[in-house]
């Protein structure tokens, strides 16, 4: 499973999940990079959810490796609820009582009328798992979320809590591979970019 977040988006600095921002061209550029090394890999098949960024992405991939593009609403980002569309800043003014429980809790807090960590968890992974299995002994990409994709990399170290997965920096245009042995996963590679 090779993973890779979508992005840089046009994001004016603001919480967001679905539709979301499209990608920037910086954006579809540092994707476009990733395609030599895409091809080496041999990928049967990319997935993606059906956020702007994401099926940009996912599109431009697809059509550069010349395979099928499949879209999940489940590898969605986290739902920010009230929060969407507003900045950090913002919501750190409106609701100071629920950063400081978020900063408490980051996998389990939801904001009001959003998704937690551990809910996207939840949604993702059997997706995650079924693709797993559709292509054992292949290879495959996985456009993703920042929570979506800490959500793949805990497949492969089941012993990381969701908690601390999230100090797992995952960067736009970010390439990661997971290697799986039956259920057993081996974190390959983290965030590698074109030189």
């Amino acid at each position: 499973m090779l993973l890779v977040r979508a992005g840089p988006v046009l994001n004016p600095g603001l919480l967001y999940s679905h539709p979301g921002f499209p990608l920037s061209e910086e954006g579809r550029s540092q994707l476009a990079a990733l395609l030599p090394w895409l091809r080496e890999a041999e990928i049967e098949a990319v997935y993606a959810p059906d956020s702007l960024a994401e099926k940009e992405a996912g599109e431009l991939f697809a059509k550069g490796l010349g395979v099928p593009l499949e879209l999940f609403p489940e590898l969605r980002e986290r739902s920010w609820g009230d929060w969407e569309g507003r900045s950090f800043e913002a919501v750190r003014r409106r609701w100071p009582e629920l950063v400081r429980a978020w900063a408490e809790d980051e996998a389990g807090f939801a904001p009001p009328g959003g998704e937690s960590v551990l809910a996207v968890y939840a949604r993702s992974q059997p997706v995650l798992k079924r693709l797993l299995e559709r292509h054992a002994g292949g290879a495959f990409l996985v456009v993703s979320t920042c929570v979506t994709s800490r959500a793949a990399l805990s497949l492969a170290l089941p012993f990381l809590p969701p908690e601390e997965g999230l100090r797992l920096e995952q960067d736009y245009a970010g390439l990661s591979e997971l290697r799986f042995y039956g259920e057993d996963g081996v974190l390959a590679y983290t965030n590698r970019h074109p030189a």
